[in-house]
């Protein structure tokens, strides 16, 4: 897996601040128990993790982005919080430790670029999942790969400017172009997402408890975003 942030990983959080993630702790919480151990795949600058951690749970983080995961790093301490940060590949890592969920959100799962990475990932969650554990994930939907088809972002911030444009470069990819302008610098980043249909996920390991669209009670064609709730099977 090669989708790292790099120097964008420093801009994320203000670029990324109208994101809700009230909406996938409501949508995790009924299936957590305050004794839960939890991982978050793709954590990023480790936000979801503090508000798990704030709320009284046993959480950890991984993340492939050393940027992030010093950013990561300085948010928990501005809590007031201790918990394990890792910089690892969410295809292939090893921790010698199991939990009771394991997390992916914000379409990570699109990141990976290929059928081999998915069954990778999906074998090493299920290898770090205890009896019954759950693994919970998101992705986007074919909807929402059409709606990025051609989409551009111009944005003016109070230290910076972001120019964020999107393209289909294939039936299943997309390109994202994230020029940050700063202080009369300038650097450009790219970052490929892939389309996945349900039926793609190497799943056979695991049982699907729950399928929705969009935080809702049930999947629409018109939903972006697909969350799941798969149950490892023993």
């Amino acid at each position: 897996m090669k989708n790292a942030y790099k120097k964008f990983g420093y801009y994320y959080d203000e670029v990324m601040s109208e994101l809700n993630y009230d909406l996938w702790l409501e949508f995790v919480e009924p299936y957590l128990k305050k004794d839960d151990k939890i991982l978050d795949l793709a954590c990023g600058t480790g936000t979801f993790c503090t508000m798990l951690k704030l709320k009284g749970y046993e959480v950890e983080g991984l993340d492939l982005s050393d940027t992030i995961i010093e950013i990561a790093k300085e948010k928990m301490k501005i809590n007031h919080l201790n918990f394990p940060l890792y910089v690892m590949d969410m295809t292939n890592f090893h921790l010698n430790k199991k939990f009771n969920v394991i997390t992916c959100f914000f379409d990570s799962i699109n990141f990976l670029s290929s059928q081999n990475e998915l069954k990778k990932l999906f074998d090493t969650v299920y290898s770090h999942l205890e009896e019954n554990g759950l693994f919970i994930l998101d992705i986007f939907s074919k909807e929402m790969m059409n709606e990025y088809e051609n989409n551009e972002i111009h944005d003016d911030y109070q230290t910076f400017k972001l120019d964020w444009t999107t393209k289909k470069t294939s039936p299943t990819t997309l390109m994202h172009t994230i020029t940050i302008s700063e202080d009369d610098e300038e650097f450009k980043e790219k970052y490929y997402e892939y389309y996945y249909d349900i039926k793609d996920l190497p799943s056979k390991k695991f049982k699907m408890i729950k399928l929705v669209g969009d935080f809702n009670d049930d999947l629409e064609p018109e939903d972006e975003r697909i969350l799941i709730v798969y149950k490892k099977i023993n």
